[in-house]
């Protein structure tokens, strides 16, 4: 199949702020190249702050884009066959980003697309998921011809396939999907195919073990099918489902939707992959759909699940089955070790590899780190570092001697505090905590269950919880259990939050006295700005360092990335990048140099960019 450039690259978020700071990283990137194939990246947030799923969030890009394409006051602009019209003529990727990181909250700064991963790179800004993902996705084949596509992808999995075994050119929706164990698929979405192989006669939503076998989904060699979060749909399906929303024309001409459907998606939310995915296929039935939403945890009423259905079933729903599919997923502490090690043994063609991973940090020539399993990322280490094991490090600086008990996570992110104070917020938590899991349910901080955790400190839950949370939805997540800090190096003195049954009276009585917050304040109040100016600087200098990388031939450093990390820079280090830069030509070109005359052409122009940002 064909491939050919995306009219739209749309990312999800969560909010407004979010949205804004995946626009500048976009900018930045569309400014350097990095994005060749898409014409217009759009960041669409949800509707004043309130989650509305994957689906809810489908329908809003796709009214977001429609409104562009027909023009405001357009007597067709409400009518489906219009925006069948427009649909048809476009391709769409939608990488759905929005989320609050519950899981993984040392990354709620940047969003879990933008997470720092491992890898090698000559590139001025360092890898992130997406950047992994990205040249995936763009590469996809187009859809049936005239029929228009849309594309909906993850953005928290690392996927590795190869885009030119696909075919997505059939009608109505086709999905990816790849063979796996039935316990990994239960945690996902499963497909129950045909005899042919590729019609789908259902879609599950985590199903058990049972379920799977029941709906024979479990295939040869005892597997699934398991769903990799890639979904590729027509402008037909995409009508159907847009004519659910009973769009209307909002404040500015915008397209909205209306009536029932849309205040439910608002209150309840609607998850493409379980409401929507759910609908489909050719042994679908009304009454088991709608039991299994309610089962499945959807909250949406009888009657809108109904129209789902009604809209939905009839769509063709096929499946491309990948021959091989690396799955990585980098939701919580815990998978960022295992999935960052498995990509660097995979990358490095080894069945085994380092032991723990240290992503865009700056070890200076004091500093070492010591442990197994663990992640450090963002930090800048001066003094040695040891880690008991399973232990994931952001954002610190190790100024003097530290070591972490196992399992242990520290984290310091800045931001600003209620009163608009710069802050920098100290979080410690354990790997595998469940943070957005209520107390009642056996949500866990530190490896201790929360009333476990209170009573180690002498505190109640009115100490953490304010009075609009409800009972049932106190999580270590929505809890004021972190201090706001006025220097970052005060997180030595709340090291014991790891192990509160140890705490002295002393300390006990500092947190009860501090300023804390929770990690949903926090994801509000932290500085995306500062998040990614700190990543930034980091990589500037290890780049700096290692400027011979940047003069080798297959290089794909460029002079408007030198430009933009000159950019950052304050005047003296401008100043030491130029020396250095002089010195790294000399080695390369000078009276024993052996560089051919494209490389000294493109010395030439790197130096002409790095003297005009040194003027």
């Amino acid at each position: 199949m064909t491939t050919g450039a995306w009219d739209y690259l749309v990312v999800t978020a969560s909010n407004e702020r979010q949205a804004s700071s995946y626009r500048e990283e976009f900018r930045l990137r569309q400014a350097l190249g990095f994005i060749p194939a898409a014409t217009r990246v759009l960041a669409v947030p949800d509707p004043d702050g309130r989650r509305i799923g994957s689906g809810g969030s489908t329908i809003l890009c796709l009214l977001e884009i429609l409104g562009r394409a027909i023009p405001p006051g357009a007597a067709e602009r409400l009518d489906p066959e219009a925006w069948r019209r427009a649909l048809e003529r476009l391709r769409i990727l939608i990488v759905h980003a929005g989320g609050d990181a519950k899981r993984i909250p040392a990354y709620g700064a940047c969003g879990k697309i933008f997470i720092p991963v491992p890898g090698e790179s000559d590139r001025a800004l360092g890898l992130t998921l997406l950047d992994r993902q990205l040249p995936v996705y763009l590469a996809l084949p187009s859809g049936g011809p005239g029929r228009g596509q849309v594309v909906v992808t993850t953005g928290d999995v690392l996927l590795d396939f190869d885009p030119s075994r696909v075919d997505l050119s059939g009608r109505g929706v086709t999905g990816l999907g790849c063979y796996a164990s039935p316990e990994l698929a239960s945690r996902h979405g499963v497909f129950c195919l045909d005899a042919d192989g590729r019609r789908v006669r259902h879609f599950l939503q985590k199903p058990t073990r049972a379920e799977q076998a029941a709906r024979r989904a479990v295939r040869r060699h005892g597997q699934s099918v398991l769903d990799i979060g890639v979904m590729s749909f027509d402008a037909d399906a995409a009508v159907r489902l847009l004519a659910l929303s009973g769009s209307a024309e909002g404040a500015g001409g915008a397209l909205v939707w209306s009536g029932s459907f849309g205040r439910a998606v608002e209150e309840a939310g609607l998850d493409f992959y379980r409401e929507i995915c759910c609908a489909m296929g050719t042994e679908a039935e009304r009454g088991d759909y709608v039991r299994s939403m309610a089962s499945g945890g959807s909250r949406l009423p009888g009657p809108v699940l109904d129209g789902i259905f009604e809209a939905m079933s009839a769509v063709p729903f096929a499946v491309e089955l990948l021959p091989r599919c690396g799955f990585l997923h980098f939701g919580t502490p815990r998978q960022l070790i295992t999935s960052g090690l498995d990509l660097l043994r995979g990358e490095g063609g080894l069945s085994a590899g380092p032991s723990c991973l240290v992503v865009n940090s700056e070890i200076c020539e004091k500093g070492e780190v010591a442990g197994a399993r663990s992640w450090v990322e963002g930090c800048r280490i001066a003094a040695p570092l040891r880690l008991g094991g399973d232990n994931v490090v952001c954002g610190v600086d190790i100024d003097e001697a530290l070591a972490l008990t196992e399992r242990a996570v520290l984290d310091v992110v800045p931001g600003r505090d209620r009163a608009g104070n710069d802050v920098w917020f100290i979080r410690l938590y354990g790997t595998d905590d469940l943070l957005n899991v209520s107390l009642a349910a056996g949500g866990s901080l530190a490896g201790l269950g929360l009333a476990d955790w209170l009573a180690a400190l002498g505190a109640s839950p009115e100490d953490v919880w304010v009075p609009e949370i409800p009972v049932d939805d106190r999580q270590a997540w929505n809890g004021r259990f972190f201090p706001a800090v006025r220097e970052p190096a005060a997180f030595r003195d709340w090291l014991w939050l790891m192990d509160p049954t140890g705490a002295t009276p002393r300390a006990k009585t500092a947190w009860k006295k501090a300023d804390r917050y929770s990690f949903a304040e926090m994801s509000a109040l932290a500085s995306h700005r500062a998040f990614h100016a700190r990543r930034f600087a980091i990589r500037a200098e290890a780049l700096r360092r290692s400027l011979d990388r940047l003069f080798r031939p297959e290089s794909e450093f460029s002079a408007p990335e030198l430009a933009l990390v000159l950019g950052g820079l304050g005047p003296a280090e401008r100043r030491r990048w130029f020396g250095d830069l002089l010195r790294a030509a000399f080695r390369h070109f000078g009276a024993d140099g052996r560089g051919s005359d494209v490389e000294a052409l493109e010395l030439s122009r790197l130096l002409h960019t790095a003297g005009s940002a040194l003027a």
